[in-house]
């Protein structure tokens, strides 16, 4: 997983334009819940629009995203936001200087907070009241040029980028430059490919390494003008994706990035909206990220184990050569032994007859004397060896084997530890290829997903209420008069709207009609099928009758119904997606065997049972997971949350797909 992603952070043009883009969307959101993940805080909205995540990376990015990772936690922080800012309303959110800053408040029960989120580098997120006094921040710190503690009063980074709106003074810092490129960079503020892109658009990319002074003063004036026009451009809060080598993202820009496409010779994709490239973008690198850390935890294991073993070949290589000698030394003493003991008995005698001293002299094979460790060292054949004239040959003898069976023992226990460890290691490198291989890039979340939803087999959304809110929501938003409202034949259960506008088939009814029947009461008490009925919008009312009363989640049906027996058989499988724009990416899909047959890559079928939603839903995850795995080589992490929202209630597989 080699990617070259160019961009570490949003520039000073992604926030101008996605500030002016999104302060209106944001403004008047509620706030209704805050998480954190690692690096960045999710806040949730509820705005008119419906529910928007927020991610804010302070130093990185803010931004509105599609995805959010399932596993979230709480920090400090995040504990803050929930006591202070939770059910309270965005007022206003502005980029108050030319910097990257951005700047929102909330409000509830008329109490102001500032937010001020630094994407720059060391950047952080302040919050302060009214006044611009500190209350809380993502991390308490006292730098040389300003403080970040509770009480102080707020204070930016030094704000050394120049504003473009000052024409004279971006031309005059140029002028007193060294080469082109590097001058306006630094002078100006921005990074190199908005620099290189103003330079490019002027017409100056092939002197830009020249000096400033060796460039008309009329193409400086033009450079200005480009980089102006580069700024009013963003302001279309269009975004741009640039592909290089294989296809493979590397950057986004707010403006149209001719320099990539027109020199570089890149794939350049543009969007609508500045967001979705924002949120593309950081979505694949925070995945690259992930997989960096991962392979660096795998590295580091991979490095500790090659020493054991290292370290392991080294004691097995000491035992080896002390194994060898101690044959070798027994070996010399059973060719010799009648000369050894002679030796020995001569050196006894000469030691209690004239002293330690004599013994060399007097005693043929003697070369040497080791008085202090009562040994000496006699040449037997071609080999020289040391004995203990204080015991026995014989006992020398007994004690040289015992601990050559002991080294032996040693060593055999050593090879099997060396075996293990170059299984781990086979594991860690096998892991290494399986992490290369993992999909961990969360797939991008939309409106319908909140829902029961599923697309029919002739590409017809389906979506159905979890409850009683969400029935009463999706027939008075999303029900048209030739869109299809299904319902089981049972009081409790899934409102189910087919968006079809009129051109939909009976099957396109049949594969609807499963999300009401197994999201209904019907899947709990056990039922093996239930009636389902159809029928057009426009014969579905909340108005009731004169003098009766509809409760929440409830409707009239005027006209006759049409009626389908819907047996409480549940596909559930993992879908691929290849989308222009997010690329590659899987989801849960659910619907009946034969449609989800269609477009799964693996699938299961659950049916009424005895297990629990979230003991299922492990069982399901392995399977398709390990069908996955054969079928691709490929493993991919189902998050469990993901399959316990599918799941009807307690239930029993009843079918496995195969690869």
């Amino acid at each position: 997983m080699v990617k070259r992603l160019l961009k570490k952070a949003m520039d000073i043009l992604d926030i101008y334009s996605w500030v002016n883009k999104y302060s209106s969307v944001v403004t008047g959101c509620l706030i209704d819940n805050a998480y954190h993940y690692k690096s960045y805080w999710i806040l949730k909205l509820r705005c008119r629009e419906g529910v928007y995540i927020v991610k804010i990376e302070p130093g990185v990015r803010m931004h509105l995203s599609q995805s959010h990772p399932e596993e979230k936690d709480i920090d400090g922080f995040t504990r803050f936001l929930r006591s202070r800012i939770r059910d309270s309303r965005i007022t206003s959110i502005k980029q108050p200087w030319w910097e990257r800053i951005i700047l929102f408040e909330t409000s509830i029960h008329d109490k102001i907070l500032r937010h001020y989120v630094e994407l720059l580098p060391r950047g952080q997120w302040i919050i302060t009241d009214q006044s611009d006094k500190i209350v809380y921040a993502s991390r308490f710190m006292k730098y040389r040029d300003r403080s970040i503690k509770p009480s102080e009063v707020y204070s930016p980074p030094p704000l050394k980028n120049l504003s473009p709106s000052d024409k004279d003074a971006l031309l005059n810092v140029v002028k007193g430059g060294r080469d082109l490129v590097r001058t306006i960079i630094s002078a100006w503020g921005i990074p190199g490919h908005i620099a290189e892109e103003a330079i490019h658009r002027a017409g100056l990319y092939g002197v830009k390494n020249k000096g400033v002074s060796e460039i008309p003063y009329q193409d400086l004036e033009k450079l200005v003008d480009e980089y102006r026009r580069i700024v009013e451009e963003v302001l279309n809060g269009k975004g741009y994706l640039v592909y290089g080598d294989e296809n493979k993202l590397e950057i986004y820009t707010s403006y149209e990035p001719r320099l990539f496409s027109e020199v570089y010779d890149k794939t350049v994709k543009p969007l609508d909206d500045i967001n979705t490239a924002i949120d593309v973008y950081f979505t694949e690198y925070e995945a690259y990220l992930d997989y960096q850390a991962r392979m660096e935890e795998v590295t580091e294991k991979l490095r500790e184990i090659e020493a054991r073993i290292k370290r392991q070949e080294e004691i097995i290589a000491e035992y080896n050569n002390e194994i060898e000698n101690i044959e070798s030394i027994l070996q010399t003493i059973y060719s010799n032994y009648h000369v050894a003991e002679e030796i020995l008995e001569c050196a006894r005698e000469t030691r209690e007859k004239k002293g330690w001293e004599h013994i060399a002299e007097e005693c043929n094979g003697v070369i040497e004397i080791r008085k202090d460790k009562g040994m000496i060292v006699v040449k037997l054949g071609e080999k020289t060896l040391e004995l203990s004239i204080r015991e026995d040959l014989s006992r020398q003898v007994i004690e040289l084997e015992r601990k050559h069976g002991e080294l032996v023992r040693k060593t055999e226990s050593a090879k099997k530890v060396l075996e293990e460890m170059h299984q781990q290691l086979n594991t860690i490198s096998i892991s290494m290829n399986t992490e290369e291989k993992t999909i961990r890039k969360p797939s991008p979340t939309f409106w319908y997903e909140r829902f029961h939803w599923l697309f029919t087999r002739n590409g017809f959304l389906a979506i159905g209420g979890r409850d009683q809110s969400q029935n009463e929501l999706v027939v008075r938003k999303y029900l048209g008069e030739n869109d299809v409202f299904i319902h089981a034949d049972i009081h409790g259960g899934s409102a189910v709207v087919l968006k079809s506008g009129g051109a939909h088939s009976l099957e396109d009814v049949v594969d609807a009609s499963y999300l009401a029947a197994c999201y209904s009461k019907a899947w709990k008490a056990g039922f093996s099928y239930i009636e389902v009925y159809w029928v057009p919008g426009r014969q579905v009312s909340k108005t009731p009758p004169p003098g009766e009363y509809l409760p929440r989640g409830a409707f009239m049906v005027y006209g006759s119904k049409n009626y389908l027996q819907v047996p409480l058989r549940l596909g559930i499988g993992i879908r691929e997606y290849v989308d222009d724009i997010y690329g590659e990416y899987l989801k849960i899909v659910v619907g009946p065997q034969e449609l989800v047959r269609s477009q799964a890559i693996a699938y299961v079928v659950i049916i009424p049972g005895d297990k629990k939603p979230q003991d299922i839903s492990k069982e399901i995850a392995g399977y398709l997971e390990g069908i996955i795995l054969r079928q691709r080589g490929v493993k991919y992490k189902i998050p469990l949350s993901e399959i316990e929202s599918k799941i009807p209630g307690p239930s029993d597989i009843m079918l496995v797909s195969t690869p």
